[in-house]
């Protein structure tokens, strides 16, 4: 009898083990959350902002949203989706913010975050410390190939359009033969 009460408590321990690694990982997600907050933004009406100052490598919020083929990928673009992101050589992820609240996050030419690839998804990261309040910006990096839009993040060395910085000098070089 004693040896089944020890195999007991023993199977006990390893039950509450396994609850208690998915309560802490449900704390760690319930604190991501707490990182940001989706409201009004002076840039382009919706926009994330930190909720709590973030250090550098932060990951914030995944992106969540249908992987597609890259052919589809640059067709939605063609077509004026702004939402498209390369998840790897083949494919693109459609991260409009019906799949999740990071499609709401806006261009900056000097951003405080990037998109990088982690546990398998693709995550807003901090690339640099966020102040509490501040809104969280990407690069939108979008070719010169691509439909880009004039920029409205209001930095003082604001670049004037969404386009990815090595293709200004192919754009300054098109403009001379117009002009």
């Amino acid at each position: 009898m004693a040896k089944s009460t020890k195999n007991l408590r023993f199977r006990m321990t390893k039950q509450q083990e396994a609850i208690n690694k998915r309560m802490r990982e449900e704390i760690k997600l319930q604190r991501r959350k707490q990182l940001w907050q989706k409201r009004r933004s002076p840039i382009k009406g919706i926009g994330l902002f930190a909720t709590l100052p973030i250090r550098a490598g932060t990951p914030i919020i995944e992106f969540k949203g249908r992987v597609i083929p890259w052919e589809e990928g640059a067709i939605m673009l063609l077509r004026g989706a702004n939402h498209v992101i390369k998840f790897d050589a083949k494919h693109d992820m459609d991260a409009r913010p019906q799949w999740s609240p990071a499609g709401y996050v806006n261009h900056g030419c000097y951003p405080n975050c990037a998109i990088k690839k982690k546990r398998g998804g693709l995550w807003l990261t901090s690339i640099r410390p966020i102040e509490q309040g501040e809104e969280l910006l990407i690069d939108y990096d979008f070719d010169l190939g691509e439909e880009f839009e004039p920029c409205r993040c209001g930095h003082p060395r604001c670049r004037g359009l969404m386009l990815r910085r090595k293709d200004w000098p192919k754009l300054r070089k098109l403009m001379s033969k117009v002009l």
